[in-house]
């Protein structure tokens, strides 16, 4: 078992992200996760918030110390884990909005940040930020009750926490041992990717007005890159770091 061997668990915090990164300062080794019932600072990709009252959700994140090799699949291998998680519990196929977003029946249910320390060329450390939403009532969230739902509303019953937990980290060492034997993911996680096939709009930065390009999202590149047609014919691969798709009304 690599991932899980240590647990750091907390009531509040303002970020396991930063709490992890402290962690892996301090030589805590590659696997150790920090969760918390609360965090005050809890952020997606862009520095977006993350909506999630005390009590109600999981919230981890987790130090791993990967070579150059296991650096390209890391956003991968996590949301195959965190999307295998979603389905065993309900009992029903998820999706993956590219590049990280976990869906159920085509609303978000998780997401996943991967933020990586080097030096120069050499991988020093890598934190992967989790929140999946497990008891959240999303009704009184105006701003994400038509684009969000939780395992609670999906399955119509309160959700043990501390199950969903458990089987988060077996699913997350299952995958991350894969990548660590060297074998490929891409596929399948190809196979889960909702945006295969669809016209897509991508952003590049915080505003969603700047930089916009729009294609078909043909295919996916070996370490998840989204390759997309563009209207002129010519072929571009999109990194996860770099850009985000825009939904329709975030560009009207």
């Amino acid at each position: 078992m690599q991932i899980g061997q240590k647990i750091h668990h907390v009531l509040e915090i303002n970020s396991t992200m930063e709490a992890c990164k402290r962690l892996a300062n301090l030589g805590e080794p590659n696997g150790t996760i920090v969760s918390a019932n609360y965090q005050e600072s809890g952020r997606g990709r862009f520095k977006r918030k993350w909506v999630s009252p005390s009590g109600d959700n999981i919230q981890m994140s987790v130090l791993l110390r990967p070579n150059q090799q296991e650096l390209k699949y890391l956003n991968i291998f996590a949301s195959m884990a965190v999307l295998a998680t979603c389905e065993q519990t309900l009992g029903v196929d998820g999706s993956i909005k590219w590049p990280n977003d976990v869906q159920i029946n085509g609303k978000k249910i998780a997401g996943i940040l991967v933020e990586t320390v080097l030096e120069g060329e050499k991988v020093v450390s890598c934190v992967i930020g989790i929140g999946l939403n497990v008891n959240l009532d999303v009704k009184p969230h105006a701003e994400i009750e038509e684009t969000a739902t939780s395992l609670k509303c999906e399955k119509g019953r309160y959700i043990s926490r501390s199950v969903i937990l458990k089987e988060l980290i077996k699913q997350l060492d299952f995958y991350y041992s894969q990548i660590s034997d060297g074998r490929s993911l891409t596929q399948r996680w190809c196979d889960k990717l909702s945006t295969i096939g669809k016209k897509v709009t991508l952003s590049f930065g915080k505003n969603p007005n700047n930089h916009i390009l729009v294609g078909l999202a043909e295919s996916i590149s070996d370490d998840g890159g989204l390759i997309i047609r563009k209207e002129d014919g010519s072929l571009f691969t999109a990194n996860a770091g770099e850009v985000t798709l825009a939904r329709k009304e975030e560009i009207l």
